[in-house]
């Protein structure tokens, strides 16, 4: 996943976020109807947002990955250090 995707992705995220506390603020329904078509629409926001955040874990998960195998190539191999 490119740079481009990420940051994409984390805006999605923080808007999301977003529109979950603004529906939060506002006056609770008082219908059995309305409260389902509440909790149906918040649900829609959360399950994106679960999905973003799980891409982004993994995306993380990953690059943890490579930085820990390029650790132990350049530390703990026993080879001389690489001078920059």
């Amino acid at each position: 996943m490119t740079r481009d995707e990420k940051m994409e992705l984390i805006q999605r995220m923080l808007g999301l976020k977003h529109k979950i506390k603004v529906h939060d603020s506002m006056v609770s329904p008082e219908s059995h109807e309305e409260q389902s078509v509440s909790f149906l629409s918040r649900w829609e926001l959360e399950d994106e947002l679960k999905a973003i955040e799980s891409l982004l874990d993994y995306e993380r998960q990953e690059n943890v990955k490579v930085k820990l195998e390029h650790l132990r190539e350049d530390y703990l191999s026993g080879k001389p250090k690489k001078k920059k």
